[in-house]
């Protein structure tokens, strides 16, 4: 599902236990940057932030620490003009959920 309001966007996916990939499709000779990543997941897991599929951002999430929810406001990630953007829970038991948000250069 995507929400665009001119140039800021956001993307959400759920997942099982397979994890969960929120993708923001590639724009040609546009840079889209990534300023928040949040959702949540029933067991640890990696969190990604991809520039097409190479890991720009990574955050591991403990839910013995941190619980199951998670929110990482104020970035800037940037991908590589004109590929796609995407927000990623590697695992999950059973019930996982990501959104990215951002907006396009």
């Amino acid at each position: 599902m995507a929400l665009i309001q001119g140039n800021f966007w956001s993307e959400t996916a759920v997942g099982t236990d397979s994890g969960a990939t929120a993708t923001h499709a590639a724009v040609s000779s546009n840079t889209h940057v990534v300023t928040c990543i949040s959702g949540h997941v029933d067991a640890d897991s990696l969190l990604q932030i991809l520039d097409g599929t190479t890991v720009v951002w990574e955050s591991k999430i403990d839910v013995s620490v941190e619980g199951f929810s998670f929110h990482f406001s104020g970035l800037s990630v940037p991908a590589t003009r004109s590929a796609l953007i995407a927000g990623k829970i590697a695992a999950s038991s059973a019930d996982c959920q990501v959104t990215i948000c951002g907006h396009t250069i």
